[in-house]
């Protein structure tokens, strides 16, 4: 038996009784009009096609002629079969009747214990008339053939490149079905595309030109090996899986159906989001790799769409676009911000008022748009005595001000001695490794004029307050420092723990100390997102 895929609703039954005879799309359209049922309550066999000769059709016979198939509902089937109003009632018996061994063809013929009827109609094609058949079902499931969500997300990826492709604008969901991408759709659906699927595909193209102006080289990536679906999946799950409990569910994290991207610029895109996602487990945070994300999408390099089945109308939605709530824009290629050695200040200058320098660092981070990031580092409890670790904390200024969250200290030093930046730092934050007195320093103060030196000229040098511009200055503030009443044994050892960092930080490369940075400023807000802000961007067609 020939496979029967039904999906033809009203409008499809019509036009494809039209091709083989006006009078027989004359005879549906009635029924429609009759019917106590006439949405949702027939479909017909797509895939039927009028054979180059039919069987006669006999009262009687053991064999059926090939019919072109059509389920009803129950109230349809009735109405139709013995409706006095229906068309298919008034075929008498003998319609062209032809006569076979000396039995009398008739109209119609019931099988299945009644549940089904075989009406014959004559239709005609060019001089000559032949016989065609229509078998109605009383079926209770009359629902549609369709294809699964992934074959519908790829019809609607095949309409978006074509339009977009060929420029074309379709007037009419009509229009699709006699464009050469209607063979695209045949082929994805295994069968005939439903007409609601048609009307959606019609109306999602209208408002994604109409909304996103995809550039002409774009392709509609949707799945398979080496596609960008696959590959931001996998590296979504790999990487932020556990940290934000996705369920190694992609979707968890953004729902996009397809996406947009130039073929040509994919290669740079996947570097840029694996780089925004490197590092040791945890290192990394969601929020960064969303931001890069919006970038890209602000630039029409790279959209995520999640579409959603519509009517004849469809409407599109940003989500999930706005920036950070404390995170400015940049503009830099590769997302981070531009971090200069004379960004990081260590004040030796001695207080008068308690004898001693100040125990915190500094970093400054210019995000180039009037507003800035400033790190102080600095012992976790100023006050403790004999020592004590140190905290990272920003605050971000200009237009407005907003103190941000810490920055994970375990974090930072694993995300210090990660790939590409500094596996053998000697950075660790602990203050029982660096000098509580003066004497300690003193035996380890050649190592100390090292980074001091270091951190003084490499790339014009840090920032050191208003005096102390030389090495011996600096070495003679910390030896005046040590052993004041105000140090208590922390003072001192969190500067020489500050320093030590910021030489670490110095040996990076520019671009690596710019990564860094960044991070560091991601790191800090961590626990003050809150879950919907896991969310990543993407358009929606609704």
């Amino acid at each position: 038996m020939a496979k029967v895929w039904y999906s033809l609703r009203n409008g499809n039954i019509i036009k494809k009784a039209r091709t083989w005879d006006p009078n027989l799309s004359q005879m549906f359209l009635d029924t429609f009009r009759g019917v106590p049922v006439p949405r949702g309550g027939m479909i017909a066999d797509e895939d039927y096609n009028l054979p180059a000769q039919q069987k006669p059709f006999t009262l009687g016979a053991t064999s059926n002629p090939l019919t072109w198939r059509v389920k009803c509902n129950r109230e349809n089937f009735n109405w139709i079969t013995t409706s006095a109003s229906s068309p298919w009632k008034k075929l008498k018996p003998g319609t062209a009747a032809v006569k076979r061994d000396g039995t009398t063809t008739g109209s119609y013929k019931d099988t299945e214990g009644g549940k089904e009827r075989t009406y014959r109609v004559p239709i005609t094609q060019g001089n000559k008339t032949r016989d065609f058949f229509v078998t109605f079902r009383n079926s209770s499931k009359i629902e549609k053939s369709t294809a699964g969500t992934e074959e519908q997300e790829k019809g609607s990826a095949a309409i978006f490149h074509f339009a977009v492709r060929q420029n074309t604008k379709w007037q009419r969901w009509e229009d699709i079905v006699s464009s050469d991408v209607y063979d695209d759709l045949v082929k994805i659906f295994k069968g005939d595309v439903p007409e609601s699927w048609l009307i959606s595909y019609f109306a999602q193209q209208k408002v994604l030109l109409d909304e996103v102006e995809p550039p002409n080289m774009a392709e509609f990536d949707h799945s398979g090996p080496n596609s960008f679906m696959d590959f931001v999946s996998k590296l979504v799950i790999k990487k932020f899986n556990t940290m934000y409990s996705l369920g190694g569910k992609k979707d968890s994290w953004n729902p996009a159906d397809i996406w947009i991207i130039k073929k040509a610029d994919q290669p740079g895109i996947v570097s840029q989001l694996e780089a925004a996602a490197a590092g040791k487990a945890g290192t990394q945070t969601i929020h960064e790799f969303n931001d890069v994300l919006r970038n890209l999408y602000k630039s029409g390099k790279v959209m995520g769409i999640s579409l959603k089945k519509t009517g004849r109308i469809a409407y599109y939605e940003k989500v999930n676009m706005q920036d950070s709530a404390l995170i400015p824009d940049t503009s830099n290629a590769d997302f981070n911000f531009n971090v200069r050695m004379s960004d990081f200040t260590v004040n030796f200058d001695i207080d008068p008022s308690t004898d001693m320098f100040s125990q915190d660092v500094k970093i400054k981070v210019n995000t180039g748009s009037g507003k800035y990031f400033s790190f102080q580092i600095k012992a976790n409890d100023s006050a403790a005595r004999n020592g004590n670790n140190l905290k990272f904390e920003p605050t971000l200024s200009g237009a407005t001000s907003a103190r941000l969250g810490k920055a994970p200290v375990e974090i930072v030093t694993e995300l210090l001695t990660g790939p590409g930046m500094r596996p053998n730092a000697g950075f660790t934050n602990r203050y029982q490794n660096y000098p509580g007195n003066l004497n300690a320093f003193e035996v380890h103060e050649d190592e100390w004029k090292k980074k001091i030196d270091h951190l003084l000229s490499h790339e014009g040098g840090i920032s050191t307050g208003n005096t102390n511009r030389t090495t011996e200055k600096a070495l003679e503030a910390i030896k005046e420092s040590y052993g004041k009443p105000m140090d208590r044994g922390t003072n001192v050892r969190a500067k020489l723990m500050g320093i030590d960092f910021f030489y670490e930080v110095s040996k990076l490369p520019s671009d690596k100390r710019n990564e860094f940075m960044t991070d560091m400023i991601y790191l800090s807000q961590k626990k003050a997102f809150k879950k919907k802000d896991y969310f990543g961007p993407f358009g929606k067609i609704f």
